[in-house]
C-alpha cells in the first residue's frame, strides 16, 4: 500500500468518524425531553437577565440544567465532613420541583418508584452576597391545613437538619461549588 493510499485511508476514516460523532450530537440534542429543553431555555434567559431565582428554578427542574450550571467539582459537606465530588458524580441534588411546589427530590424520586411514597415539602430561602455569590438555604417541612389566604398552610414542623446550595459569578451567570448539610 503506498503512503498516499494510506494517506486516504486515514483521511476517509477520520471522515466517517467525525459525521458519526454529529450524528451522534444530533442525536443527543433529538433526545433531550420537552422539561429538559424548556429548563434549558429558561436557564439561559435567566443567565442573560441575570435573574438566580430562576436559574435556581430550571435547575430544581432539570438535571441537565445542574450539570451546565456547576462547577467541575462540587464540595458535598455532610455533618462537617468535606469531599470533593465530580459533577459528572454530583447526582445528589436536593431540591426539586413539583408543579410549583418545592419538595425534596429523593421523595420525588421514592414516588416514582412508589406512589404511596410521602412528598417532602421544602422550605426554601435565597441569599445574595455583595460579590454576587447566591446561597439557597433550605429545610425539609410540615405544612398544616390551608387557611383561607393561604393555598399549603402554615409551617407546623421543621424536619431535619437544614442545607445550603452555595453558587458562584461564573461565565456571566452562576455556577454551584457546594452542597453543605448539617
Amino acid at each position: 500500500m503506498t503512503k498516499r493510499a494510506m494517506n486516504l485511508g486515514l483521511a476517509l476514516v477520520l471522515a466517517v468518524s467525525a459525521n458519526g460523532m454529529q450524528a451522534a450530537s444530533a442525536k443527543t440534542k433529538l433526545a433531550l425531553s420537552e422539561t429538559d429543553t424548556y429548563a434549558l431555555e429558561m436557564a439561559e434567559s435567566a443567565c442573560a437577565s441575570q435573574d438566580f431565582s430562576a436559574l435556581f428554578e430550571a435547575m430544581a427542574r432539570s438535571d441537565m440544567v445542574r450539570a451546565k450550571y456547576s462547577a467541575p467539582t462540587i464540595n458535598v459537606v455532610t455533618d462537617g465532613a468535606t469531599k470533593s465530588v465530580a459533577a459528572d458524580n454530583y447526582a445528589d441534588f436536593p431540591i426539586a420541583l413539583l408543579d410549583y411546589s418545592w419538595v425534596t427530590r429523593a421523595s420525588v424520586l421514592a414516588s416514582e418508584a412508589d406512589p404511596a411514597a410521602v412528598i417532602e415539602n421544602v422550605e426554601k430561602e435565597l441569599n445574595q452576597s455583595k460579590a454576587n455569590q447566591w446561597a439557597v438555604e433550605w429545610q425539609v417541612v410540615r405544612y398544616g391545613p390551608p387557611s383561607e389566604d393561604n393555598e399549603i398552610g402554615e409551617i407546623i414542623e421543621r424536619i431535619g437538619k437544614p442545607g445550603v446550595l452555595s453558587f458562584e459569578p461564573y461565565d456571566g451567570c452562576w455556577r454551584l461549588i457546594e452542597d453543605f448539610r448539617g
